[in-house]
């Protein structure tokens, strides 16, 4: 989207802002572009910690930082302290033996079962055995607790652990359960279980650490509706909000555990913490979405913001479509849009049953206030 015409639109809206906020962050592909790009101050909201994580990582900083330092400061004292961890010889022992993939999965579920009230044992508890291979869950687990004391070095090493557990987790594009050992889907797991989150990490402090923000901005835990309360007239917002009726937390609660850096009891296939430990938001709910995202432009219109926003055209799982987000808009903004192809993902699809992603006109629409 970046790339297809939403870039220079950004661009455009944000000579008149003095900062840029970002609703719904996500990834923090956009709040990355703004803070590097607009010369603005980015603030960056998300009901999910690891996405103000990834943002903070990079809009809260105004220089650049040398990933080689950073490795020497944290992956190499990680990598020692890991070596020192209890059940490190075993986990690498078990890993490095060339087995059938289902006893494999089978006995790391078995070993990662050791030990689970230990502190310092929170991906391996968690996840080790389903989401990561045992070296892998110890490798996150010696990522997070040796993390840097200094903030901003420690939110970047942070961002880093997040990537990296993203790029190495065993399951279908989005977390919501890991593979399993199947006909179709073992050599799935066990090319997921071979990648080395230590590389991963050195790759993402590689794209971290160039980027920096041209003004230093902030990143919250937030709902959108409260914060865009307090926006005003020269504050420029991207709005990106969920089309999905699943709640986002699902796809997302591996991350948002690394991110936290805590979690309460997992169960399911899924792994998934208890109810009350994932954020809910009421634009995943169909009973809910229309007049959430109602609600918001009412909010945004009175405070006389400029908008850029973005949804799919046609209509989504959560009830809402972009034709009607602009009509709604309409009534409260001037409105100009541009239509785009572009290709999202279904959460949760895969081939057999629905895609797991899928082309799709989205619009983006600029709404100025009257």
């Amino acid at each position: 989207m970046l790339n297809n015409g939403l870039g220079e639109i950004l661009k455009t809206e944000a000579r008149s802002a003095s900062r840029i906020v970002d609703l719904f962050c996500g990834g923090a592909s956009v709040s990355w572009f703004a803070a590097a790009n607009l010369g603005k101050p980015v603030l960056a909201c998300d009901l999910q910690h690891y996405a103000a994580v990834l943002a903070g990582s990079v809009v809260k900083r105004t220089r650049p930082v040398q990933a080689p330092m950073i490795e020497e400061l944290w992956l190499s004292h990680a990598a020692q302290s890991r070596s020192r961890l209890k059940r490190w010889r075993q986990a690498k022992e078990l890993d490095s033996t060339k087995i059938r993939t289902e006893t494999w999965r089978r006995s790391a579920q078995e070993l990662c079962s050791l030990d689970t009230v230990t502190k310092s044992a929170l991906i391996w508890r968690c996840y080790g055995g389903h989401y990561f291979s045992p070296t892998q869950a110890l490798s996150f687990d010696a990522m997070l607790r040796t993390l840097p004391d200094d903030g901003e070095l420690r939110e970047i090493c942070l961002a880093a652990t997040i990537i990296a557990a993203s790029r190495c987790v065993a399951a279908p594009g989005h977390t919501a359960q890991p593979f399993k050992a199947t006909q179709t889907a073992a050599r799935y797991l066990r090319e997921a279980w071979v990648r080395n989150p230590f590389q991963y990490a050195r790759a993402a402090l590689d794209e971290i650490c160039p980027l920096y923000a041209s003004k230093p901005g902030g990143a919250e835990v937030a709902d959108a509706n409260q914060i865009a309360k307090n926006l005003k007239p020269d504050d420029m917002v991207f709005v990106d909000p969920p089309y999905s009726a699943v709640q986002y937390s699902r796809f997302y609660h591996v991350l948002e555990t690394i991110a936290r850096g805590a979690s309460s009891e997992v169960e399911g296939v899924g792994r998934y913490p208890p109810y009350k430990e994932r954020p809910n938001s009421c634009y995943s709910r169909k009973g809910g979405s229309r007049q959430a995202i109602h609600n918001l432009l009412c909010t945004l219109a009175a405070n006389g913001c400029t908008v850029v926003l973005t949804f799919p055209q046609a209509k989504c799982s959560n009830g809402l479509s972009g034709d009607e987000i602009e009509e709604m808009a309409r009534q409260l903004f001037y409105v100009r849009r541009r239509s785009v192809e572009t290709c999202f993902s279904t959460l949760g699809g895969n081939t057999k049953i629905r895609t797991a992603r899928k082309v799709s006109d989205e619009l983006i629409l600029v709404l100025k206030s009257r």
